[in-house]
């Protein structure tokens, strides 16, 4: 039976979602709740990376409850289970396609690597593989004889797993090595790539959001026959991809694009608005356009950044502002007279407001077509930084 069975096989379908399952299913499985707590949070100035932090804990934590069920399900399933897992895994490395990084991911778990592990301790040399292995083999077994030394037999045996039907599996200070570094291994992975993923999935969850509370439809840009008052998200137009396009009136356009950028990026709004065009065509069309540009904040020396913006008509709001939402509907009431209560309301109204609305928007039909497994960027160990990029 182990001869035919893979870690995919042994991993669970539902934890698998978190990996490579797409955006929507993504956020149903994290809460949607807490993700539309996120959305308020960063619509009231707050910092991103502070409202996605519980988000990845919660994911971490899920997916080292199903490395656990993965050596749960191995225990009752695989003869000779810990010490058949690292070539288990090391075959299923082989056989997978690089496009498929959720079975990669799974698998280098198993024996301790990331994708970066891969690339700095393997060097990705297949030839490094068998060396590898054979030093990760005795870091377990000096593992399991330390932890014995200095923990004890813990009343002769660690612990048991056991099924339905009663059968009884036990294991030891070896079982829990890998499995602990099982853990910390996709705990480096998933720390690593979600910086570049919450970027992306809040890009379209944030104006998404926003734009339906202004009262706009979202639809889709290629089946679209309205020419007023809708949306859509990620239009390609010209060379230039924005995060959003608002159809207020016929030929009557507006362009938003999004970035959770840190002081530290000085250049980045700039070069932002250096790759927009004022017009642009739409069902064939020549139609103006307004940019929006929505950054977390400016540096300091803003000048030249804000200089760029006045050569083409582009308006800057900062989400660390704390009622940035009432300053961009200003600002579009401004630019295209669009009018909305949002553009008066007092301060103390506006988080009630913003949260009667969202409990009405289903946040998570935005990420329809996004999958997880393109959101993530190679992962990476993730420095501490304030300075987000998208």
């Amino acid at each position: 039976m182990s001869n035919t069975i893979t870690p995919n096989d042994l991993f669970p379908d539902k934890g698998r979602l978190l990996l490579t399952g797409s955006g929507k299913e993504f956020i149903e499985r994290i809460g949607i709740e807490a993700t539309k707590q996120a959305i308020l949070n960063v619509m009231m100035g707050e910092n991103l990376r502070t409202q996605t932090e519980p988000l990845s804990q919660q994911r971490v934590a899920v997916l080292s409850g199903a490395i656990i069920s993965l050596f749960t399900n191995g225990f009752l399933k695989v003869e000779n289970f810990s010490d058949e897992l690292s070539n288990m895994a090391v075959q299923q490395i082989k056989t997978t396609k690089t496009k498929d990084k959720g079975s990669l991911w799974i698998a280098n778990w198993l024996v301790g690597l990331t994708g970066k592990s891969i690339q700095n301790v393997l060097r990705s040399n297949p030839e490094s593989v068998d060396q590898y292995l054979k030093d990760f083999e005795q870091m377990i077994e000096e593992t399991a004889t330390k932890c014995k030394e200095e923990f004890g037999e813990l009343t002769m045996t660690l612990g048991f797993v056991e099924d339905g039907s009663g059968k009884r599996i036990q294991i030891g200070w070896k079982d829990i090595a890998r499995l602990t570094t099982a853990i910390s291994s996709q705990t480096l992975t998933i720390r690593g790539s979600e910086k570049s993923m919450y970027g992306k999935l809040f890009e379209k969850l944030i104006l998404g959001s926003y734009l339906t509370i202004l009262g706009f439809e979202r639809v889709n840009q290629n089946t679209n026959t309205k020419t007023s008052k809708v949306f859509w998200l990620s239009d390609s137009a010209d060379s230039r991809e924005s995060d959003a396009t608002l159809l207020n009136k016929p030929n009557e356009l507006a362009r938003f694009d999004i970035g959770f950028i840190g002081k530290g990026n000085p250049e980045i709004s700039k070069d932002k608005l250096s790759r927009y065009a004022r017009e642009f065509e739409v069902a064939g069309k020549k139609s103006t356009s307004v940019t929006f540009i929505i950054v977390d904040r400016l540096p300091e020396k803003s000048k030249k950044t804000e200089e760029a913006a006045k050569l083409i008509g582009a308006e800057i709001v900062q989400m660390s502002m704390q009622y940035w939402v009432r300053e961009l509907a200003q600002k579009l009431g401004e630019r295209l007279g669009i009018k909305h209560e949002l553009q008066l309301m007092e301060d103390e109204k506006i988080s009630e407001y913003l949260r009667i609305r969202l409990a009405t928007i289903p946040v998570q039909d935005f990420l329809s077509g996004l999958s997880v497994e393109e959101l993530e960027e190679e992962p990476e160990v993730v420095e501490d930084d304030e300075v987000e990029v998208t």
